[in-house]
């Protein structure tokens, strides 16, 4: 035998011991896989996990007596009386005069009522008291209010306060209560 037959018959001797190596190797690894399997299930077949696996049926919980069905009360909502016609016309007054009193502090209005006190000799002290109280007799017992509320008007930040308040929908059905109350009281004079 030659070198070279040698050299290849060492060769795959090397190769076969190799490959048996490698076989050995992945036998010991499943082997020890299964033991770990083992180990954790413990050798019982009622885990899942390393958690016991209980297939005991739960106690038997008592249910409680049947509940009578009962309506339930009615729901009562109380309402305020309604108001009578002279507590509609105080509220209205009221109303108005918040309105007005949270533009008290203006400039503009503080003018106007000075104007409007001075024109009416004090008998109308500001912009509510002409709102609350029957117009038509107090501009035909002092005139002069027309030209103040003229004088006035042509005040940008007088007009412009006078449109808020104007455009107060809680002002504007004061207003008409007001009036409304003070027409029905001038037919019942008048009859």
């Amino acid at each position: 035998m030659s070198k070279t037959s040698y050299f290849l018959l060492a060769l795959m001797a090397i190769a076969l011991i190799y490959m048996g190596a490698v076989r050995l190797q992945e036998w010991r690894t499943a082997k020890q896989e299964m033991q770990e399997i083992a180990d954790r299930n413990d050798g019982n077949p009622f885990t899942f996990q390393q958690v016991p696996v209980s297939l005991a049926a739960p106690e038997v919980e008592l249910m409680q007596n049947p509940v009578k069905y009962q309506r339930p009360f009615p729901e009562v909502y109380l309402e305020d009386a309604p108001l009578t016609a002279q507590q509609q016309v105080e509220q209205a007054q009221e109303t108005i005069v918040s309105i007005v009193e949270d533009f008290k502090d203006e400039p503009a209005i503080i003018e106007f009522n000075q104007d409007l006190q001075e024109a009416s000799q004090g008998e109308v002290k500001d912009l509510a008291d002409l709102s609350t109280q029957n117009l038509q007799q107090i501009l035909q017992k002092n005139p002069e209010i027309n030209r103040v509320v003229e004088k006035h008007m042509k005040d940008v930040d007088f007009a412009k306060i006078l449109g808020e308040i104007f455009e107060n929908p809680q002002f504007q059905q004061s207003v008409k209560e007001l009036q409304g109350e003070s027409a029905s009281t001038q037919k019942q004079s008048a009859q």
